[in-house]
């Protein structure tokens, strides 16, 4: 009788792998298409479903910068009867829109950068109020909107001070 055999440990990893490596790329086949970001349409389309304080945008974005990639709304239940409180109802009290740098871009030293706003009347407080090297407040009528750096990269937002701003999806030069 001869003695078992062992496996080696590089064949149980190189299984390991195939089995993680195809099943990250099943995923990937059946993950229906994400929303195209740069669809002026699209964007207006996910931004209508919710009522309350609108997102500002910048009209044109800094070099190196790419279309916003997320857009997260917050509610703010102040007002509301705690026990009567529906997010799936209330209107929006801020919103955080999220710009990366294009690929090749984070290479050149760009941030993450974030946009946020909320309701100037609420007592909860969504969007930093420090204002320094990486943080700028800037005002669209009564709106206050705070531009943060949401990661490593260059401390100078010279760039973001002087954008143009808007809540009008239409004068978003950035989408098509």
């Amino acid at each position: 009788m001869s003695p078992p055999r062992q496996v080696s440990p590089w064949a149980v990893g190189g299984v390991v792998a195939m089995v993680v490596i195809g099943g990250t790329i099943w995923k990937d086949m059946s993950t229906p298409d994400l929303p195209d970001l740069h669809d002026r349409e699209v964007v207006r389309e996910r931004l209508s479903k919710v009522d309350g304080i609108r997102p500002v945008l910048p009209v044109t974005l800094p070099l190196g910068y790419d279309v916003a990639r997320d857009y997260d709304h917050e509610y703010s239940s102040d007002d509301a009867d705690s026990m009567t409180f529906d997010e799936a109802t209330a209107p929006a009290t801020s919103w955080s829109v999220f710009f990366f740098p294009k690929e090749g871009a984070s290479r050149d030293g760009l941030p993450v950068v974030i946009f946020c706003v909320q309701a100037p009347d609420i007592r909860d407080r969504f969007c930093p109020e420090q204002v320094d090297a990486t943080h700028l407040q800037r005002q669209l009528g009564q709106t206050t909107v705070t531009i943060s750096r949401a990661s490593p990269g260059r401390r100078d937002m010279a760039a973001w001070s002087a954008v143009e701003l808007t809540t009008d999806l239409d004068e978003v030069t950035w989408l098509q």
